[in-house]
């Protein structure tokens, strides 16, 4: 066999086993151990502080669109590379969740077992303003070689030859709407970074960013032709969300249900949380917290009302801190 058919046959062996790596992950059910998770129904009688913990720790819940991104995501990762490399944005307005969308396929993607084979590079664009400063990004994550005195033509071919070296099948690139601050020169030479890294290493790339990131892509005609949009979701009082706070609930360690799912409440979160997953999600935290404090074990309407902060009670705090 010949040394390309041998680096063929080597990348459709690691796609394959990254294959069945991501079916066993996204078809695995959760398990049913009752009303609440099994990791969460053990620590029912654990001090205040465990639990506390528990409540604040993050947790990923893929609701149907989470899901289909995440699919798109996969097929991007695993297609064999092609002459236009195609990409996706996925737009949604802050604290709606794109960072963590961008976090969960950051570990995803990765080689098993810490091995060599096919990756995901994820990078954040938060305060980036220029093409310099974006590879300067990569090149941190790579651990490669980040001078001051290194110009724009410095870094680029040292970021193209450390993500060939890597095996990096997917580009994920998070807050990209930040790009849009840079001056018009400046957000030119990072639309054409962009393409230069799709082209030269075939590299499909994954952004997030809010609507306007959406339409600085479409303002370069190439990578309007290449880049697919989708939206995750504006969060409504309906079944979606309803459905949503049913599973996150499994996750809170009260020995009683809250049933978050009723309609007065899915409401009232849908209204003060504007839409927004993130602001959602705290409010729920937070009246959880309330009720620890308050020696209940369900989360009513009312601690749902009064929880726009943590509770007064540092139910977190170590017995050590507290002497």
């Amino acid at each position: 066999m010949t040394s390309e058919a041998n680096i063929i046959a080597t990348s459709v062996n690691e796609r394959h086993l990254a294959a069945e790596t991501w079916e066993s992950i996204m078809n695995t059910p959760a398990p049913e151990h009752g009303r609440l998770h099994a990791t969460i129904a053990v620590i029912l009688d654990a001090p205040l502080r465990q639990r506390a913990l528990a409540i604040l720790q993050d947790r990923v819940i893929q609701y149907p669109k989470f899901k289909e991104i995440l699919q798109q995501a996969h097929w991007m990762f695993l297609e064999p590379p092609t002459i236009r490399a195609r990409g996706l944005i996925v737009q949604a307005d802050c604290n709606n969740g794109k960072t963590a969308l961008a976090y969960l396929m950051d570990r995803r993607f990765q080689p098993q077992d810490g091995g060599a084979g096919l990756c995901a590079i994820s990078i954040s664009m938060s305060g980036v303003r220029d093409a310099r400063t974006v590879y300067g990004r990569i090149l941190e994550k790579l651990g490669g070689p980040v001078l001051v005195s290194h110009r724009l033509s410095d870094r680029e071919p040292v970021v193209l030859s450390l993500l060939e070296k890597t095996n990096c099948r997917l580009l994920i690139l998070d807050e990209v709407q930040d790009l849009t601050f840079g001056s018009e020169k400046d957000q030119q030479r990072v639309l054409q970074s962009i393409k230069t890294i799709m082209n030269a290493l075939r590299l499909p790339v994954l952004a997030l960013g809010t609507s306007k990131a959406g339409h600085w892509f479409r303002s370069d005609p190439h990578l309007a032709a290449r880049f697919g949009e989708t939206h995750l979701p504006v969060w409504k009082a309906d079944k979606s969300l309803a459905a949503f706070l049913a599973t996150y609930e499994r996750y809170l360690p009260l020995k009683e249900a809250s049933n978050l799912q009723e309609r007065e409440k899915v409401a009232f979160l849908a209204k003060s949380g504007e839409g927004k997953l993130g602001a959602i999600v705290a409010r729920v935290q937070n009246a959880a917290l309330m009720a620890l404090e308050q020696g209940e074990e369900c989360i009513t309407l009312a601690h749902l009302q009064a929880a726009e902060f943590r509770p007064g009670k540092l139910l977190i705090e170590s017995q050590e801190m507290a002497a």
